[in-house]
């Protein structure tokens, strides 16, 4: 399984600032990837379920990213200047496996009803249909998005495209400013790298190099993107918020106060910034 988020040391947490872990890690226990989070492993059962009902078989990997929260800094991460973002427990996880030979993408989700399977040609050249915005769009960008990051060199240089199949489950809510579409980016972008084998156990994808390239890749989808979504989603870790700035994105971990408890609250106001996109108008 391919994940973001990892647990800050005792040490780390002693101190007021340390730098993130610097590569995506990847792990073969939930345990290690989920801590304290309820049903855990039923959530995963019926991802596995729904994946092999749709395909026959099972994933080769699991990938998934959070959503987050900004504590300092709406609407400026986008001129380049500094934020100070958390990420939150709730995720996006998309499950996937390679079709050697295959030549289409097939997108699925969970939630069938709401968020039907979508098909594309695997050609990492193709463009976003943006006059049109599917859910699914965002799993196509990642995909372009991960060959540019392949194709530049950054993760070992890009195979032949084939085939892929997935399923994606999310929690992050969409529509609620918690960067539903930078969870689905990020965890998409993943689950594409660790079958193209740039994710190892050992380590060596840059997530600073992922976020980047997540940032970019989200505008495939018609929006301005500024980077702090997918660098929080990419760099964060448990129990601490992080200052982000970029050019380059980089991040240090921010140790919060004690006892600190956030109150995320629902406004009831729902934003698509994918629908409402400027890039959308022909």
């Amino acid at each position: 399984m391919a994940a973001t988020t990892a647990t800050a040391t005792k040490e780390e947490s002693a101190a007021l600032s340390f730098k993130p872990s610097p590569t995506v890690p990847l792990y073969t226990d939930l345990g290690e990837v989920y801590s304290n989070a309820p049903d855990v492993a039923e959530r995963y059962k019926q991802i596995a379920t729904a994946f092999e009902l749709a395909y026959g078989g099972a994933p080769e990997f699991y990938a998934r990213a959070p959503g987050r929260v900004n504590l300092i800094g709406e609407h400026i991460d986008y001129e380049g200047y500094g934020v100070l973002p958390m990420a939150i427990q709730q995720d996006t996880v998309v499950a996937i496996r390679r079709v050697p030979g295959g030549d289409k993408l097939v997108v699925g989700n969970v939630e069938a009803d709401k968020y039907p399977t979508q098909e594309f040609p695997a050609d990492p050249a193709q463009p976003v249909d943006v006059a049109n915005h599917s859910w699914a769009n965002y799993f196509l960008s990642a995909y372009k998005g991960a060959f540019e990051l392949l194709s530049s060199g950054g993760a070992g240089g890009a195979p032949e495209p084939c085939g892929l199949q997935a399923v994606v489950q999310g929690q992050v809510p969409t529509g609620s400013g918690l960067s539903s579409s930078a969870a689905i980016v990020c965890a998409s972008m993943l689950a594409i790298l660790a079958c193209s084998g740039a994710v190892a156990p050992e380590g060596g994808l840059d997530k600073a190099q992922v976020a980047e390239a997540a940032c970019k890749a989200e505008r495939y989808v018609g929006v301005t993107s500024g980077g702090m979504d997918q660098a929080i989603s990419m760099m964060g870790q448990q129990g601490v918020a992080m200052h982000v700035e970029f050019n380059p994105v980089r991040g240090v971990c921010v140790v919060l106060p004690p006892g600190a408890t956030f109150v995320i609250a629902n406004s009831l106001a729902v934003s698509n910034k994918a629908e409402t996109a400027p890039k959308r108008k022909t």
